[in-house]
């Protein structure tokens, strides 16, 4: 059994077969089996900084009530830190109860009439830089990346994952060769999107140029047929077998919040990988995405009630915006609290039990 349980990757999965023994029962997840964070150290930078490269994996989870009628849903991000253990983290960004002062409650969640759901992961690398100022004092900084990440094992032991981090350009981590190899030598637009979608690496920075990275280190580049000039910012989506790219400006040229409600807009764009090229599309597909700066989600209807369909949750661009909802057909974004059967998911409803 012990031997079956390494393979078991999701935490929830985990407790549930756990409950067929009951001295596994009587152990907490964190000392039963550990799992520190995969390391990835970048070559020294001139401060001797960036040996430290971790990778921080998040997850979405889906949790239905099944004790009500009708069922009741949560949506919540749980972080596995470096040291193994798990933090509670605020759904539409990277905040834990450790962090900035915020606090997010411990919980309790009732599994034998609870059903979770993983939805999506998230990576990003950790790393501390050196940074010599001109007008400042030199010193190190903590950073945080996205990256694209691919494991190759059951175990979570092999992986790929690819970023710019340090680099003057776009870097790749393969575990079996314990060490990051520069694939662009030269300074480029930083990436604005970056995922791994059937055995490929794909990134597009912030000029709309998408390059597709290979396994074996092999990079090859193209441009929408279609461009969007007006394109600020863009994220990745995976959506079932499709990507999806999804574009819209820059909040930040919408100087007073009376704009995002008559000009805010999104263009969605599927990747055809025969052609090269992303074709648009009118709307999403009738799913309901969530968008934020290191993931994406996608989800259809049925699985979050209550979100119309061909809908983005996001967040704002500018923090004070705070989250944002835009529905294809519709003019504009609207504030996430202004309605209100979206904010029950938002943040952890009274029917999960604080554990304070």
């Amino acid at each position: 059994l012990h031997y079956y349980s390494l393979r078991i990757d999701n935490p929830f999965d985990l407790i549930h077969f756990r409950s067929v023994c009951s001295w596994w029962r009587s152990c907490s997840l964190q000392t039963f089996r550990p799992i520190p964070s995969l390391r990835c150290p970048l070559p020294p930078d001139a401060g001797g900084c960036g040996d430290d490269c971790h990778i921080l994996r998040s997850r979405v989870y889906l949790v239905t009530s099944l004790s009500h009628d009708p069922p009741r849903f949560w949506l919540f991000k749980l972080q596995e830190e470096e040291n193994g253990a798990l933090a509670l983290q605020s759904l539409l960004n990277r905040r834990t109860s450790s962090e900035w002062g915020v606090s997010y409650p411990s919980l309790l969640i009732d599994l034998l009439n609870s059903q979770v759901v993983e939805l999506v992961q998230e990576h990003v690398a950790c790393y501390t830089y050196w940074c010599d100022l001109f007008d400042g004092p030199a010193g190190s900084y903590k950073c945080e990346q996205p990256i694209g990440f691919m494991r190759l094992d059951g175990e979570n032991k092999e992986f790929m994952a690819l970023g710019r981090l340090s680099f003057q350009g776009l870097g790749m981590y393969r575990s079996f060769e314990d060490r990051w190899t520069e694939i662009e030598t030269t300074s480029g637009p930083f990436p604005d999107g970056i995922t791994w979608f059937n055995g490929q690496f794909y990134v597009i920075d912030t000029v709309g140029v998408t390059k597709v990275v290979k396994p074996t280190l092999e990079v090859s580049l193209f441009r929408r047929s279609r461009p969007c000039n007006k394109t600020r910012k863009r994220w990745f989506v995976k959506a079932e077998d499709k990507l999806l790219l999804m574009c819209t400006r820059n909040l930040e040229e919408y100087r007073r919040p009376h704009l995002l409600e008559e000009k805010g807009w999104f263009e969605v764009s599927e990747l055809n990988e025969e052609r090269n090229d992303w074709i648009q599309m009118e709307d999403v597909g009738g799913r309901v995405l969530f968008l934020d700066d290191h993931f994406s989600l996608s989800c259809l209807p049925n699985q979050v009630p209550g979100f119309k369909p061909n809908s983005i949750i996001f967040k704002g661009v500018l923090g004070y915006y705070g989250h944002q909802v835009f529905e294809f057909g519709e003019q504009g974004f609207i504030l996430l609290g202004d309605i209100p059967e979206y904010t029950q998911l938002f943040p952890s409803p009274s029917w999960i039990v604080s554990n304070v």
